[in-house]
């Protein structure tokens, strides 16, 4: 479904990720926020705070939120604009984002694979422009609702070993948890 769709679906799950992504972030640091309903959430706590941080996003939403604080410079990737999505993705926009290096990224999810220990999306250009922020990022962490450990999308954009975490409203059935445990994956 098409973000305005799903800003409000979910709203209380996706502000309990929100606060405890927004507990990672350390002064100083430079982040990336994906195009992700939820990391709506996180602008609009991070804009309220008095953090001096870095913040590069391609989605405009995001931006626009960011833009309210001084002491966050907020940065907008550029490229082909998705309506759909209100953000950038594709070539222009992933050329961008490999030219940082991040200490954190927050990226959304549409599910996970979990017989392939992976991450996915819907899309191939929504898909290159997270691996291309996967690749940029320190740490990495995808922020989703519990019920997306139990569907997945088309595209897999990363594997359970390339990212720090997994950072959702609340944990998932013993049999999941037991598969991240095992394939190193934090549970936040």
């Amino acid at each position: 479904r098409d973000v305005i769709d799903r800003r409000n679906y979910h709203l209380d799950k996706k502000m309990v990720i929100a606060v405890k992504a927004m507990t990672l972030i350390k002064e100083r640091e430079a982040i990336f926020l994906d195009i992700s309903t939820t990391n709506i959430e996180l602008a609009k706590l991070l804009a309220k705070s008095k953090m001096q941080l870095t913040v590069v996003s391609n989605m405009i939403d995001i931006l626009q939120i960011l833009a309210a604080n001084p002491s966050i410079t907020a940065i907008g990737t550029g490229g082909t604009m998705y309506r759909s999505v209100n953000g950038f993705m594709g070539a222009a926009a992933i050329e961008v984002i490999k030219q940082y290096s991040f200490d954190r990224a927050f990226l959304g999810s549409c599910g996970v694979d979990m017989t392939d220990f992976a991450v996915t999306t819907s899309g191939v250009e929504d898909g290159l422009t997270k691996k291309a922020a996967v690749q940029s990022s320190r740490h990495k962490y995808v922020v989703m609702e519990r019920e997306k450990f139990y569907f997945n999308e088309s595209y897999k954009y990363t594997h359970f070993d390339d990212i720090s975490g997994i950072i959702t409203d609340e944990f998932p059935d013993d049999t999941i948890v037991n598969i991240l445990r095992n394939t190193g994956v934090k549970l936040l």
